[in-house]
């Protein structure tokens, strides 16, 4: 019961930012731009929403995002979600209690490396008075242009790379994307920059399964023999260091805990807030 109650929330909160964001234009403040706190979302805040503009050697991006209690009542703080497992917002203990005209702020790391391009999470606080969204935006420069698309001949290119050898994905100029984010990340930071940037990408190959369509009912064995040795007759890569992967056994431990645990949950929450917006898209 706790955890569809749990799951429940969350659905909620995400469907009332989807709302919002559907409604209403958002102003996106300069990360380094200091200003006092005039935007009301239950409390008052600096900005909903900060922007900052980054280079590819850049690996984790910090946001503030200030507030102060106007409510003329105590806001409680329960909990934080946000939409990737790379961007994070740390709180202290909870519930924190805001109290009547306190002051305060949340910082938010978002983990770039190995992007390009514009880069946008959301980040859900849920308080006894309701969810108040936020967003972080993180523009990243590129040596080749902004254009994170690769065209037909350098996908046709890598295909035939990986036919011929599936480990070419951690070799070369492929080490920025798939290599280099996955260092030092465990569980669902590390699915994200692993698994997702493929498993995820809205023009994946067809030939690359939708995992959401293969959470349900697969243990551990199945996803560790998988991500440490590849799948035989597909061109999935071997992860696993003892291949020339880049990841180790703990690594892959938290990976393989992740998508047994905590995934096929997310993909409940997904489901519901997809169910709750289907009255609104009529």
């Amino acid at each position: 019961m706790q955890i569809k109650f749990t799951l429940l929330t969350i659905a909620l909160g995400l469907l009332a930012y989807s709302a919002l964001a559907d409604t209403a234009a958002t102003e996106f403040l300069e990360n380094k731009v200091q200003r006092e706190p005039t935007v009301r979302k239950i409390l008052t805040w600096d900005a909903a929403a900060k922007v900052h503009k980054a280079t590819m050697d850049e690996r984790d991006v910090g946001f503030i995002f200030r507030f102060q209690n106007d409510t003329g009542a105590e806001v409680r703080i329960k909990r934080a979600d946000s939409t990737c497992g790379c961007t994070v917002a740390r709180l202290p203990k909870l519930p924190w209690v805001i109290a009547p005209g306190e002051t305060g702020s949340i910082p938010v790391t978002m983990d770039i490396s190995g992007k390009i391009g514009v880069i946008t999470k959301s980040i859900i606080l849920q308080t006894d008075k309701g969810f108040i969204p936020l967003k972080a935006r993180a523009v990243i420069a590129s040596d080749t242009g902004p254009d994170m698309k690769r065209s037909k001949e350098e996908r046709a290119a890598n295909l035939r790379a990986a036919a011929e050898n599936r480990q070419a994905i951690f070799q070369g100029k492929c080490v920025e994307c798939h290599v280099k984010p996955t260092v030092g990340k465990r569980g669902k930071q590390l699915y994200t920059t692993a698994c997702g940037i493929c498993h995820e990408a809205k023009d994946r190959a067809s030939f690359v399964p939708d995992l959401r369509l293969l959470a349900n009912g697969k243990d551990k064995n199945y996803w560790h023999q998988w991500t440490t040795d590849s799948k035989p007759g597909t061109l999935m890569p071997a992860f696993g260091k003892k291949h020339g992967g880049p990841l180790d056994d703990n690594q892959i431990k938290t990976l393989v805990a992740y998508l047994t645990r905590i995934y096929p949950r997310e993909l409940k929450t997904r489901r519901a807030v997809a169910q709750k917006n289907k009255p609104a898209l009529k």
